[in-house]
């Protein structure tokens, strides 16, 4: 028992190197241009886009993946030169975000799905996490099964690049994420998108001239009759996104619903559909004083799947 100690300290001591040795194994990364750094597991091989026979949908993509190994896991990550056509003529970065994600499912990694029986294919799935607000330009999160093997796919888009990082290894495995995503950096001089805008323009917006109540403020608060429920878009269905859209308009003195601002927003069309059906509201204006007035209302769309 005296030497019980000893091995013990020497088991410690040798899983201590294994693991620094393991860890020192990863390396930095960047593209060509110098506009992103991360690290992986080793180095990684380098293949120009076009030189991959990939589904990239009706995208004529142009830029380079980087592929690295280890533990059972595979790590990429693609950058691209030329976002979606549609995305562009949108202009914002949630429109990028939303096709993106679309040609990570339909297209890199169709040869997974591809490569399963066909009564295992309709178990795969890729759902929807999060926005990535923590790094400097505007991300999301989704992650994926498809059989035995599990991953999580970043997006990120600035005005004339997007990156698409997927770390994927065995259900259960000993495989890591974390070095990978939180290692991802850009140039901070690469443009960036714009935003959705928060504000919904429109024709009966009203002017600052026009007074505009709180519901605190109004004798009788304006009475909705018709409050279409919005659909639910088969893209979000896809990503199995539930949550609740949040706005904030003005029921205006005219029966007209105006000055959409979107409080709190859901991708894949989901906030699209929640504005259209504000927007379709019927209701009879808030009174005050005998008069009717318009007033400050605040309206939420959940959306579930079941």
């Amino acid at each position: 028992m005296k030497y019980l100690p000893i091995i013990l300290f020497l088991l410690v001591v040798l899983s201590r190197g294994a693991a620094a040795q393991k860890a020192d194994t990863w390396v930095q990364v960047s593209s060509q241009t110098r506009d992103f750094i991360l690290s992986m597991p080793q180095q990684p091989k380098q293949q120009d886009l076009r030189e991959l026979k990939t589904n990239y949908g009706d995208q004529d993509v142009k830029g380079e993946v980087y592929e690295s190994a280890a533990d059972g896991a595979t790590y990429r990550v693609w950058g691209f030169t030329n976002p979606d056509k549609a995305a562009r003529q949108q202009g914002d970065a949630d429109t990028y975000l939303d096709a993106y994600a679309e040609m990570v499912w339909e297209g890199l990694l169709k040869p997974q799905r591809d490569a399963l029986p066909d009564d295992r294919k309709r178990f795969a799935s890729m759902t929807y996490v999060k926005e990535l607000s923590a790094k400097a330009i505007p991300g999301r999160e989704y992650t994926f099964t498809i059989d035995n093997l599990t991953g999580t796919a970043q997006l990120f888009v600035t005005k004339s690049r997007a990156y698409v990082l997927v770390a994927m290894g065995p259900v259960g495995g000993s495989w890591t994420r974390e070095p990978f995503f939180s290692s991802f950096s850009v140039d901070p001089a690469v443009p960036l998108l714009p935003t959705a805008s928060g504000a919904i323009p429109g024709p009966n917006d009203l002017t600052d001239t026009l007074q505009v109540f709180k519901s605190s403020q109004v004798t009788e608060r304006a009475r909705v009759l018709d409050k279409p429920e919005p659909s639910y878009t088969e893209s979000a269905r896809i990503f199995s996104i539930t949550g609740t859209v949040v706005l904030r308009a003005i029921f205006s003195s005219d029966g007209h619903v105006t000055n959409l601002v979107i409080i709190r927003r859901l991708p894949h069309g989901l906030t699209e559909k929640a504005i259209k059906a504000a927007q379709a509201i019927r209701f009879t204006p808030a009174v005050k004083d005998g008069k009717s007035v318009s007033m400050w209302m605040q309206l939420e769309y959940n959306f579930n799947l079941y």
